[in-house]
C-alpha cells in the first residue's frame, strides 16, 4: 500500500452525544434560516433548540497537503488501512455499503455496483446490506468505513429511532472508521430537536424543501474532495435543503437553485469524530452522478477516498 498523506485539520473538535430524540418523519421540518436563506446552526447541548438569532455556519478554507497523483492501494483483498504517520489504527479492508430506505430509489442498484467497482480497484472488498442489525460494535469493527447510500428518512427501520445504532456508529467513528453519505443519508429523522444523534455525526440534516432543476454550484473550501473541481459548475437534478449543520461542519459545496426565490444550500461537507472522518455529498440521487465527468471521480468518490484515508 502506498503512503498516504496526512491532513493537517485544524480547529476541528468531536461533537458529544445529544439527548435522546424522536423517530423521523417523511415530512420536511422546518427551520429559522437567517434573511440571506443561510441555514441555523444548533448548538451542540442537551436542551438545544433552533434559536431565533443563531448565525449561519461559514465555509472556512482547510489547509492541506495535497494527495500525490498516483496514490493507490494494491489490490489485495482485505489490506488493511492506516494513515502514514500510523496515528490510525489499522482498519480491515472491506466496507459496508448500508442502503435501507422508506423511499425507494430505483438507480441505487447501479450506485451499489459503481461504488462496489471503485472499491475493488482500490483493492477493497464491500458487503451490501439494509439490515439495521449490521450497527453493532462488533459487526461494525470488520470495516474501514460505512457508507449510507440514499438512506431517507428513518434508515434504522421504518418507525425506528435513531438509537442504539447511532451510537454504535459514533463509537465506531471515534475510534478511527470512516463514514460517508450521499443524497438522502441527512434527510432522516427530522421532526427530531434536538437534531437526532445521527445528524449531529453525519454533520447536517436536509429538510424544509427540495428542488428539481438547475442549480448553480460552487466550491466553498479546499479538501481532498474538491481539489478536482472547478470554482463554479452547473449541476442539473434533484438536491434537498438543509435546515442544520453541526457547529464543527466546514461546508465543501454550495449551489443556488434557479429561479428568483431560488435558495442557496449547502450541499458537500466534512467534519471529523475522534480519530474518524465523515463526509456527506447530497449529489447522487442517481447512478448517472457517480459517473459524471465533473462529480464522478472527483468529487463524490474522491470524498470516500478521502474517509478511507486513500
Amino acid at each position: 500500500m502506498t503512503l498516504i498523506t496526512r491532513l493537517a485539520i485544524c480547529g476541528l473538535g468531536s461533537v458529544g452525544l445529544l439527548a435522546a430524540c424522536a423517530g423521523g418523519a417523511a415530512h420536511m421540518q422546518r427551520a429559522t434560516e437567517d434573511a440571506g436563506g443561510g441555514v441555523v446552526v444548533v448548538p451542540d447541548t442537551a436542551a438545544a433548540t433552533v434559536p431565533e438569532t443563531a448565525s449561519p455556519v461559514r465555509d472556512a478554507p482547510l489547509v492541506q497537503d495535497a494527495p500525490p497523483a498516483d496514490a493507490a492501494v494494491p489490490r489485495e483483498a482485505a489490506a488493511p488501512i492506516a494513515d502514514a504517520a500510523g496515528d490510525v489504527a489499522a482498519r480491515p479492508g472491506r466496507v459496508l455499503l448500508y442502503h435501507f430506505t422508506t423511499l425507494d430509489i430505483p438507480t441505487v442498484p447501479a450506485q451499489l455496483t459503481i461504488l462496489k467497482s471503485k472499491l475493488a480497484e482500490w483493492g477493497l472488498q464491500a458487503d451490501d446490506s439494509v439490515d439495521p442489525a449490521a450497527f453493532t460494535d462488533a459487526s461494525l469493527a470488520r470495516y474501514a468505513a460505512v457508507a449510507m447510500i440514499n438512506t431517507c428518512f428513518e434508515p434504522f427501520g421504518k418507525g425506528k429511532p435513531d438509537r442504539p445504532q447511532s451510537e454504535a456508529l459514533q463509537r465506531f467513528v471515534q475510534a478511527g472508521g470512516g463514514l460517508f453519505g450521499t443524497h438522502c443519508a441527512s434527510v432522516t429523522f427530522q421532526s427530531a430537536q434536538p437534531p437526532a444523534l445521527y445528524n449531529v455525526l453525519l454533520g447536517g440534516r436536509g429538510g424544509n424543501g427540495f428542488f428539481d432543476g438547475a442549480s448553480d454550484c460552487r466550491k466553498t473550501a479546499a479538501h481532498p474532495s474538491t481539489a478536482a473541481l472547478p470554482d463554479t459548475f452547473k449541476f442539473m437534478g434533484n438536491l434537498d435543503n438543509t435546515d442544520y449543520l453541526a457547529p464543527d461542519t466546514t461546508v465543501l459545496v454550495r449551489c443556488k437553485w434557479s429561479g428568483p426565490n431560488g435558495k442557496d444550500v449547502a450541499v458537500s461537507w466534512f467534519r471529523t469524530e475522534g480519530a474518524g472522518r465523515v463526509f456527506y455529498t447530497n449529489f447522487a440521487k442517481i447512478d448517472a452522478d457517480l459517473k459524471d465527468a465533473t462529480l464522478g471521480d472527483k468529487h463524490i468518490l474522491a470524498g470516500l477516498a478521502w474517509v478511507l484515508r486513500r
